[in-house]
């Protein structure tokens, strides 16, 4: 029986993560070719947001891949934590960030560490695919601290990868050096021959060209859009000019009965702040036009080599995203709706078109989705989340303030079933709590923690508990 049991936890220093137990609704109808070797491409954008209109320039993406598929409601589709190298990871092997071990963006963190490369890198899903006779290509943005002196450099292709296409270090668009199959390769500002959107496109195409007919392929895309420094194409520069950032719902509203990071922002904000956030939500839009383009000569490529029928395509993000919300100007890391939901769309064999579901998912799902389309027998992999196909294919259907301190380090537990409720700790000196009913208050407006039951609250407390400590099935299985 599924469970409507949720949680989430994120630390800034010491135990980063947070986790989203989402126990899948599925089916025991499938049909036959939903198991055959399928390729697949995962398209991973880089702070993208879902609740804050994210998705608006993407018309492209929308009708090409979700009318074509499925769009996964943005009411359940969930990071597994809202900080890009935690959640990259978290893709990447399927587990929580409490079972990967990678605490923030840095090397002490765990990200891209020696350690990681040797316990996590080893056992991610691209080492099952590449075992199963798929051809692999990865392009763009892997982890913050990739391509380091103290990650290895660039000689460091992790396992499961014939081709690599890696970006040393976080996001950029320009001025950025690449790890080709090991090898150092600069770039500068030539928009023709080094935009990275552009470029990880154009490689993804010469790799279609180039791979071999006789086995299946999977490719994983993940441009720098729409991260900061948020450099469009000279084309889009001057596109959305109009455009502000949405004066709705929790927009420039004090961080009352909040942690204190949430406390501490001016109220209301600067015009400075809002002029700066205001700017930097047009031109993650203008950035956001290239990824469109992109899954346009994508599709238009898979259908001249007579791959489309036969190819999944994902589109995600790895977290969500803020922009004047509860006064704070711009960043993520936050346990708030508009950080830690995500777009997610699919389309491919066996997926009818124009589908919105409502089944919760989590990016630690992806990575066993993929490895269901490939045939693995899932049961011999160890991974934290479970598979989503059964639900897609068959009937059943300049101002800126602190975001982040050494003691923000939050858990959560959610309850779907009959109420949307959010319970959060914080671990820390004043061992805050933030409750939310999601149902009569979407915006995260009022923190009812003294208004609900203490023997709901306990519940709460010893659900998250468990999910703290919890590790594969006994991840997917909580009581």
């Amino acid at each position: 029986m599924a469970s409507s049991w949720v949680g989430q936890w994120r630390s800034s220093a010491w135990v980063v993560s947070t986790c989203l137990l989402v126990a899948l609704l599925t089916c025991t109808l499938r049909c036959s070719e939903c198991v055959t070797l399928s390729n697949i491409i995962l398209i991973l954008t880089d702070d993208q947001d879902v609740e804050m209109g994210g998705m608006t320039p993407m018309k492209k993406t929308k009708e090409l891949i979700g009318d074509a598929g499925v769009t996964f409601s943005n009411a359940v589709s969930f990071t597994a934590t809202p900080l890009c190298c935690p959640s990259r990871s978290s893709i990447i092997t399927g587990k929580y960030p409490h079972n990967h071990l990678v605490r923030n963006n840095s090397i002490s963190g765990n990200c891209s560490s020696t350690a990681w490369q040797k316990e996590a890198e080893p056992f991610a899903f691209p080492v099952y695919l590449n075992k199963m006779s798929y051809q692999t290509f990865y392009g763009g943005k892997y982890l913050n601290q990739y391509g380091s002196k103290d990650a290895g450099g660039v000689d460091h292709v992790p396992p499961g990868w014939d081709q690599w296409h890696a970006l040393v270090g976080n996001s950029k668009y320009y001025n950025y050096t690449l790890s080709v199959n090991g090898k150092e390769e600069k770039h500068g500002d030539n928009y023709e021959k080094d935009y990275l959107t552009d470029l990880v496109l154009n490689r993804s195409l010469h790799f279609l060209e180039e791979r071999s007919p006789n086995h299946p392929f999977f490719m994983m895309l993940c441009p720098p859009s729409p991260h900061s420094p948020w450099t469009a194409a000279p084309q889009y520069q001057q596109s959305f000019s109009d455009v502000k950032a949405p004066r709705n719902g929790s927009f420039n509203m004090p961080g009352k009965d909040k942690h204190w990071l949430l406390r501490q922002p001016a109220n209301p904000m600067p015009n400075s702040s809002i002029e700066y956030l205001d700017n930097a939500y047009r031109r993650r839009w203008q950035t956001l036009l290239s990824v469109d383009d992109m899954v346009e000569q994508l599709i238009k490529k898979l259908d001249s080599i007579k791959e489309l029928n036969n190819t999944y395509i994902f589109y995600t993000s790895d977290h969500g995203y803020h922009t004047g919300q509860f006064s704070l100007p711009i960043d993520k890391r936050q346990l708030y709706e508009f950080d830690i939901r995500i777009p997610l769309l699919v389309r491919g064999p066996g997926i009818k078109p124009k589908q919105t579901l409502q089944s919760p998912v989590l990016n630690i799902d992806l990575s066993m989705t993929i490895l269901d389309i490939a045939g693995a027998n899932l049961s011999t992999v160890n991974m934290d989340g479970q598979s989503f196909l059964p639900q897609m294919v068959s009937e059943c259907f300049p101002d800126c303030v602190c975001e982040d301190a050494f003691n923000n380090t939050y858990a959560c537990v959610r309850v779907l079933k009959d109420a949307n409720l959010q319970y959060c700790e914080f671990a820390d000196n004043e061992s805050f709590v933030e409750v939310y009913n999601l149902t009569s208050d979407p915006h995260e407006l009022e923190n009812i923690v003294k208004k609900v039951d203490p023997a709901l609250l306990q519940i709460m407390n010893q659900r998250l508990i468990k999910l703290q400590s919890c590790t594969g099935d006994s991840c997917r299985n909580i009581k």
